[in-house]
């Protein structure tokens, strides 16, 4: 690592042998996202629009669902470059220290997912004109299941992220086994699969989709993009930390790993992808053991849960969401990382308590 005008993070090889495969009509969906920002959202500025295409919504939907129709996708896309937006501005500047006007803005948000046309907006609403847009567009597909899973996966995710809001406020660093269980959702794992969902059109039987092996397959996934993005993100919170004179937040895992452990960045850092390497092969074992009874729809999520994994990894190593560590310093933050066919050495479970079920034996 450099700490001069730019910085370098050099990432330990990723176990990761599932294909990477891309969307034909990513460039279209960019055309018809960036357009549809620009009606919904007027008030973003031109540093912020481009900062949203610089985030590569459809690169990052397109690698997860790389066959799906593209008008149904650009659902998907949509959100994504909305709620990237929404990420940005309650994680960075005065808005991140306003927890209770988040609060206020998430449940609103919510209520219009599960009822496009329930009035609780306010003049200074900026998003509520878009999430009604995507919620309406996603009525007029979904069944009301899909709708109440979609709905709960964001309260999910927006409860993570005031528990993000209380670390920050006390600027305390999270244990490891809380921030492992808990990243899944700090990082809308179950939101961003909820809108696949939806781009496929049928519904997948709650007996399978809340079974043991697929609620672990699900967690694993979520899980390890999730800590993919930590390492992807390291840079961009050195970067950060050092423009501002401060320590690197601690609600990174490379940082929490650092500081529980008492150990070096790059130890940690190789800690860090250690452990995703653990979480990726124990997810490729227990995907061989669900496709064989698996239903259609099933069989789709799945699909959409392998694609995560090495579609996240390439997708987070090119963003600019990273590479632009706070909108106006295009390059100034390069992770570099390989890809390894060659299985972990170590494949017990972590000593992480609240995951360690995924190790179990999770019957169908």
């Amino acid at each position: 690592m450099r700490t001069t005008d730019t910085l370098l993070v050099e990432l330990p090889p990723r176990y990761c042998p599932l294909p990477t495969v891309r969307h034909p009509d990513e460039a279209v969906l960019a055309r018809h996202t960036a357009d549809w920002i620009s009606q919904f959202a007027p008030a973003l500025t031109p540093g912020q629009k481009a900062r949203a295409r610089g985030n590569d919504c459809p690169g990052f939907y397109g690698r997860i669902t790389p066959r799906a129709p593209a008008d149904r996708l650009q659902l998907a896309v949509d959100w994504c470059t909305l709620m990237f937006h929404l990420d940005d501005v309650h994680d960075e500047g005065p808005a991140a220290h306003h927890a209770g006007a988040f609060a206020d803005l998430a449940t609103r948000l919510v209520r219009v997912l599960e009822a496009p046309d329930a009035r609780v907006d306010r003049p200074e609403d900026t998003f509520m004109p878009p999430t009604r847009d995507l919620a309406l567009r996603a009525h007029r597909w979904a069944t009301p299941t899909q709708i109440r899973r979609c709905a709960e996966a964001h309260r999910a995710w927006f409860l993570a992220m005031l528990w993000e809001f209380g670390h920050r406020a006390a600027q305390s660093t999270p244990a490891l086994n809380d921030y492992a269980h808990l990243r899944r959702h700090t990082a809308a794992g179950a939101a961003t699969l909820a809108w696949a969902e939806i781009i496929d059109g049928e519904e997948i039987p709650e007996r399978e989709l809340s079974s043991p092996l697929v609620q672990a397959l699900t967690e694993l996934a979520f899980t390890t993009a999730a800590f993919d993005d930590d390492l992807f993100s390291y840079g961009k919170e050195l970067w950060v930390a050092r423009s501002e004179g401060a320590p690197p937040s601690g609600l990174g895992l490379v940082e929490i790993l650092r500081r529980e452990r008492s150990c070096s960045q790059q130890e940690a850092l190789q800690a860090a992808t250690e452990l995703c390497n653990r979480l990726t092969h124990r997810y490729i074992e227990l995907r061989e053991r669900a496709a064989p009874r698996a239903s259609g729809p099933l069989h789709a999520y799945l699909d959409h849960l392998d694609h995560l994994l090495p579609g996240n990894l390439a997708w987070g190593l090119s963003a600019d969401r990273y590479r632009n560590p706070d909108g106006r310093s295009p390059g100034a933050v390069t992770t570099t990382g390989t890809r390894t066919r060659t299985p972990p050495a170590d494949t017990s479970p972590p000593p992480i308590p609240s995951i360690t079920w995924w190790w179990g034996p999770l019957d169908q």
